[in-house]
């Protein structure tokens, strides 16, 4: 099942704007009445509530703004994601636990990357790679050697 972007998605991050915007006002608003306590609780409450629904958003803001995301952990995998035309596709590594709260990811050689990723990421394992550097450290990317090609039968 693909998960898929529309024009909701849009609506829904401006109606949260809107509606941050909208409480925050408020709560100034009773601070300069002298409602201070009240003012301060609500400014709180929405500042905490407005970050988390940021953070919740985060993945598919991305992927409208740049076309794709740079991935979360998922269990055990690394999972990459690009928009492509209003669904997402999305790609898994392997990750390994280094220590310290650190992950070692492992990306395909070039022979097992065409051969095993979808069409629209076959040839296109550098630029993948590339935005994969911009979360992990190189020392943390584990380049695997291609699997040996078994010989056709005879």
């Amino acid at each position: 099942m693909s998960e898929r972007i529309d024009n909701s998605f849009r609506v829904i991050v401006a109606a949260g704007i809107v509606l941050g915007a909208f409480l925050m006002c408020s709560a100034l608003y009773l601070v300069s009445q002298g409602d201070i306590f009240e003012g301060g609780v609500l400014g709180t409450i929405t500042f905490f509530l407005f970050r988390m629904f940021w953070r919740d958003t985060l993945r598919k803001r991305s992927l409208l703004r740049r076309g794709y995301y740079t991935g979360q952990r998922v269990g055990a995998y690394w999972v990459y994601d690009e928009l492509h035309a209003g669904v997402i596709e999305s790609i898994e590594f392997l990750l390994d636990y280094a220590g310290r709260g650190e992950y070692d990811i492992h990306v395909p050689g070039p022979q097992d990357w065409r051969t095993g990723m979808p069409p629209w990421a076959q040839e296109r394992r550098e630029e993948i790679v590339e935005r994969l550097a911009t979360v992990f450290k190189r020392s943390q990317m584990q380049f695997e050697p291609d699997s040996p090609q078994s010989p056709p039968d005879a």
